[in-house]
C-alpha cells in the first residue's frame, strides 16, 4: 500500500498554508510599515481587506482539506496507518490553530466584542501556534523525520 496522502494533496496543504502565513502577517501592518508593499507587484500585501478575505478564502481551503483528510482517516487509513509524534504535534497545533482562528472569526462579528486582554491572547496565540507550525515544519527534514507510518502488526492479528 502507498501513503495514503498524495503529492497534489500535499501541495495543496503546502499552497494554503503559505497563503495562510503571507496574507496573516500581511494583516499585520508589517507590509506597510517595512515598505514591503512598495515593491513592485506586491502593492496588494497593503491592502488590509484584500489580505483579510484571501486568509478567510485560504483558511476555508484548509478546513476543506483538513475535514477530508480526517474523514479519509478514520474511514480507511487508520487500520494501516498511524501517526508519528511529529505528526500528533503538527495535528495538535493545527487544531489549536483552527480554534484560535475561530475565536478570531467570532471576534471580527459586528455584535460581538471582548475586552483588549482576551482579544491581545487570542491573537498572540494564533500567531504564536502559525510560527510553531512553521517550527514542526522545519524539523521535519532536520529530524529526518515522518508524519506518518505504517501500523506495526503481530503476524497472530494479520490472520
Amino acid at each position: 500500500m502507498i501513503a495514503p496522502v498524495t503529492r497534489r494533496v500535499s501541495w495543496t496543504y503546502l499552497l494554503l498554508v503559505a497563503t495562510l502565513a503571507l496574507t496573516g502577517m500581511a494583516q499585520m501592518p508589517i507590509a506597510k510599515r517595512y515598505h514591503i508593499a512598495d515593491v513592485p507587484g506586491l502593492a496588494w500585501l497593503g491592502d488590509f481587506y484584500l489580505t483579510h478575505k484571501l486568509h478567510y478564502l485560504a483558511a476555508a481551503g484548509l478546513l476543506f482539506l483538513t475535514s477530508y483528510l480526517v474523514t479519509r482517516w478514520f474511514m480507511e487509513w487508520r487500520q494501516d496507518w498511524e501517526l508519528t509524534p511529529l505528526g500528533w504535534a503538527r495535528a495538535v497545533v493545527l487544531l489549536a490553530l483552527v480554534g484560535t482562528g475561530g475565536v478570531r472569526v467570532l471576534k471580527n462579528l459586528p455584535d460581538v466584542s471582548f475586552t483588549p486582554t482576551p482579544t491581545m491572547l487570542v491573537d498572540w496565540t494564533h500567531l504564536g501556534l502559525a510560527f510553531v507550525l512553521g517550527g514542526l515544519a522545519l524539523a521535519r527534514p532536520a529530524l529526518r523525520a515522518a508524519y506518518i507510518r505504517r501500523v506495526a502488526r503481530s503476524a497472530s492479528a494479520r490472520r
